[in-house]
């Protein structure tokens, strides 16, 4: 493959085009068939085919990308296996909205004709999501895609349902579950969220049902569903209410007798501390119910949707809706006069993500999966860490929900999705449970069969995830070669409905974990912090974002400043940074090209530096080697923006703005051409190294850029990751080097302040700090007048102070000087008393993130440590300063 030119400025779309149709043409991407050793496999979280993909979306693809093209440099077997979700209820809400746009009513239409009209919306989105997932360029191996509504995947999800009925984990039974009144389907907790709304809270007088004076006063803020009470119960410690345990009291409009029981879950603190019993329509009074087995069961007293009905409820008030119902029962109540009083109140309401109705409450006979059994080893695994969640702060959340965990509710009244896999007799109403459909009742012979009208919950799919989508229950193939998978990625909104229980599914039928390592990456929010929502207008398309910026600027914008793990702030000033410093790369590339002579041999080690060599190339390598060894610790640690933070500061400000800026005379053979040789040697060798770890977040530009230089192997995505120990480091040169540019930093700041043209080049004197400083200032006077814009530079012993008055600077490693007659306004006092307030703020900031207790328990102790040197060289900085003060009058600096 021949090296492209690289024109001055580059067009992200041709290349990235160009290089995602070679990578596969090529196959790179395809999994290999035999493993050695221990392979590396990421199943992709399939996403839902009810739309296009979104940014969170883009940031998880990206980390996963990140992972696998790592592991894959690394010389590992990788597999990154593509799939979408058929995501059920909500798939099917999406088509209800597109049908009744078109004057459709999908309740008006058969379960076959329904599920035609799902294929169709499921065929048009999943070629909109396969162009997402390919346009960023991310490397799938397409060759093993898979549907969790494929012929596999369904026979998968019929066997856990089997299995898990034959051992008695999966019943049938009436609970309280989320009901959504306008699809009339139970709903779970994640397709609910929940809103404070303004109520009011009525308190009403239950009169005693012997006839004696006076009741018990309930409150509540749903009167209406007063017709369904089966008891009032206290708190069995409170005081107020001891008399009336065990009496019977009225229930308001219908005169029905119900008995005042005690229970702990009632909260002495709300209202009066008396709480009405509706069984059928609140979980805390359904499990109140079930430890009174004496109290009855009442009749239904809301339909599916939500409208008031039953024997229980009068006739008055039959057919109503929620909030109607809610006044006119409020209305009836205020007439009888057992109203006492009225208080507004603002309390949280349970509303349903997909149609935001209410949720209600509501006792329904469902099919749920006991889940203790099967949380007991998914929480040891966490615990024991045999599976390790990042970052561990996660783990706190993991533990509280697997020790209360509840049974879950997997049957939903809709029609797309699996069908629950059970059928009834009609002569003898045998339950029949078969992996696949029984033609008769094998405890009759009867052969009319009903099918369970029901579909199963998505989640009962999902959390087969790792397993179904290699193959299982078939054994051997990927499953026997790539399971366990080895990271999840995902967000922390789903740890419960699809993070754990994949755990739980793994080791119940597998007996051991899905994969090692689960990272959770942040919500994605705009500049101003809310979340990106379409409806809100601030959530860009990803495509049309990557049209405009260019995939690899968009996804180091996601990596990079702000850290993976935390909710990111994304705005188009995040993205033209990234795409500056794509540009800074690319600069750096064609200056290299610039000097690399024909038959330049690429660089297979670093180049062998004499140790009194140039103090600039024995400091870059030793800078590119921390590097490495810090891209290397934080890619292990799942640490993703100080890997790319790490190499942003190394090509921008130590191989930019300071390598090249000091040895653009060697490379450019003014030095002679041994010089010249080596300082391109050296600049070729980490280039083409950053290029190589930089690829996994940025693969389009770094390969492009890598084909352009000397190099071995057909692919850089392909070749080997760098080693961070084959560089020398020289903490001497660090030093020495350290002391060099921040005397260059302190002359340029002179500059900047005091307003001294570029074109001035002032004679500057600098007063070294230690005779090693002395030595190396001296030895790099000629680079330190050339970067700093000088005439000249004399180095200062002791008391000897320039022969004119002065503006100065301190630094730590001496003090600095430029003839005050290079600018006009201010003195050296004055410079000196403006360095040292500018000094003081950064040290009182600086102390005051050192008090935050919080800062030392989360930050890492590197960080600390970092933050506890900057405060004292700050400190340092101020008493030389201050000593400088001390000596000198605002007229002196004159000899």
């Amino acid at each position: 493959m021949s090296r492209p030119e690289l024109p001055s400025r580059f067009d992200p779309a041709e290349v990235e085009r160009r290089w995602q149709e070679r990578w596969s043409e090529a196959g790179l991407f395809r999994a290999p068939e035999q493993t050695h050793d221990r392979p590396f496999c990421i199943v992709l979280p399939p996403p839902n085919v009810t739309g296009v993909l979104h940014m969170g979306h883009l940031l998880s693809n990206t980390v996963q990308d990140l992972l696998v093209r790592w592991h894959r440099m690394r010389g590992e077997a990788v597999l990154w296996l593509p799939g979408i979700d058929h995501a059920g209820l909500s798939t099917q809400v999406e088509v209800r909205k597109r049908l009744a746009k078109q004057g459709v009513n999908l309740d008006e239409l058969s379960r076959e004709e329904i599920i035609a009209r799902v294929q169709e919306w499921k065929e048009e989105h999943e070629r909109r999501i396969h162009e997402q997932l390919r346009v960023p360029g991310f490397s799938l191996d397409w060759s093993r895609y898979r549907y969790t509504m494929d012929p596999a995947s369904q026979r998968a999800t019929r066997r856990v349902f089997l299995q898990l009925y034959r051992e008695g984990l999966v019943y049938r039974g009436d609970r309280i579950v989320n009901w959504d009144p306008r699809l009339r389907t139970a709903v779970s907790d994640l397709e609910v969220f929940h809103r404070d709304e303004a109520a009011e809270l009525l308190y009403l007088s239950y009169r005693w049902a012997d006839g004696s004076p006076g009741g018990l006063t309930v409150a509540t803020v749903r009167p209406e569903t007063i017709f369904g009470d089966v008891a009032v119960a206290v708190h069995p410690d409170d005081e107020r209410h001891r008399a009336a345990v065990g009496r019977e009291v009225l229930v308001p409009l219908v005169g029905r007798k119900v008995p005042v029981v005690t229970d702990a879950a009632v909260d002495p603190a709300f209202g009066n501390g008396a709480l009405k019993v509706t069984p059928r329509h609140d979980r805390v009074d359904f499990a109140i119910a079930r430890r009174h087995p004496e109290l009855p069961l009442p009749p239904t007293i809301l339909d599916e949707s939500a409208l008031l009905c039953g024997e229980w409820v009068p006739a008055a008030f039959r057919g109503l809706g929620r909030e109607e119902g809610r006044s006119r029962v409020t209305e009836a109540l205020a007439e009888s006069g057992v109203i006492e009083r009225r208080e507004p109140i603002r309390h949280s309401v349970a509303v349903s993500e997909r149609t935001d109705a209410v949720i209600e409450p509501m006792l329904s006979r469902q099919w749920f999966v006991r889940m203790r059994p099967l949380a007991e080893p998914a929480l040891r695994a966490v615990q024991r860490r045999e599976v390790r969640l990042h970052p561990e702060r996660w783990e706190g959340t993991f533990f509280h929900w697997m020790e209360t965990i509840e049974d879950w509710c997997i049957s939903r009244q809709v029609q797309w999705g699996h069908p629950i896999p059970v059928q009834y007799c009609e002569a003898c109403d045998r339950e029949i449970v078969e992996e696949e459909p029984a033609q008769q009742c094998p405890a009759c012979g009867d052969r009319h069969l009903r099918s369970d009208p029901d579909v199963l919950d998505t989640w009962f799919t999902s959390w087969l995830w790792p397993m179904a989508a290699l193959g299982w229950p078939e054994e051997g193939g990927d499953l026997a070669r790539y399971f366990p998978t080895s990271v999840l990625v995902t967000g922390p909104d789903i740890v419960f409905f699809w993070v754990a229980r994949m755990v739980m599914a793994s080791y119940h039928f597998r007996g051991e974990r899905p994969f090692s390592d689960v990272y959770f990456h942040g919500m994605v929010r705009d500049a101003t912090g809310k979340k990106m929502q379409k409806h809100l207008g601030n959530s860009p398309e990803p495509i049309e974002l990557i049209r405009e910026w260019g995939a690899d600027a968009v996804r180091f914008a996601l990596l990079f400043p702000n850290p993976t793990d935390q909710d990111v702030r994304f705005s188009a000033a995040t993205v033209e940074g990234a795409r500056n410093f794509l540009t800074k790369l690319w600069n750096l590339l064609r200056l290299l090209r610039s000097q690399l002579p024909e038959g330049f041999e690429p660089p297979r080690g670093p180049p062998v530096l004499d140790p009194d060599g140039a103090l600039e190339e024995r400091w870059i390598l030793g800078r590119w080697r921390r590097t490495a060894e810090e891209v290397d610790r934080a890619l292990g640690a799942f640490e993703f923006t100080p890997a790319a933070s790490a190499l942003y500061q190394f090509l921008w400000h130590d191989l930019a703005d300071r390598y090249v800026e000091i040895a653009k005379s060697a490379l450019s053979g003014t030095e002679g051409e041994a010089a010249a040789r080596r300082s391109r040697t050296v600049l070729c060798y980490v280039l083409e190294r950053s290029l190589r770890a930089l690829h996994p977040m940025v693969p389009h530009l770094t390969e492009e850029l890598w084909q352009s230089i000397p190099h071995d192997g057909p692919w850089l995505a392909t070749a080997a990751w760098p080693s961070a120990t084959e560089a020398p480091f020289d903490p001497q040169a660090e030093l020495e080097s350290e002391a060099l540019w921040e005397t260059i930093r302190a002359l340029r700041l002179l500059r900047a302040e005091n307003r001294i043209p570029p074109a001035t080049r002032p004679v500057a004197w600098v007063r070294p700090a230690s005779e090693e400083t002395r030595t190396v200032l001296d030895r790099e006077k000629v680079d330190i007048v050339r970067l700093a814009r000088l005439s000249a530079m004399e180095l200062l012993r002791g008391d000897e102070v320039p022969v004119e008055e002065t503006l100065a600077h301190v630094t730590p490693f001496g003090e600095v000087f430029l003839p005050r007659s290079a600018a006009g306004g201010g003195s050296e006092w004055e410079a000196l008393e403006r360095e040292r307030e500018k000094l003081g703020l950064l040290l009182a900031k600086s102390r005051e993130r050192l008090a935050d207790a919080g800062f030392r328990t989360r930050a890492p102790p590197e960080v600390v440590q970092e933050a506890e040197e900057k405060a004292a060289e700050l400190e340092q900085r101020i008493q030389q300063i201050e000593g400088h003060l001390a000596k000198s009058r605002p007229s002196s600096g004159v000899a």
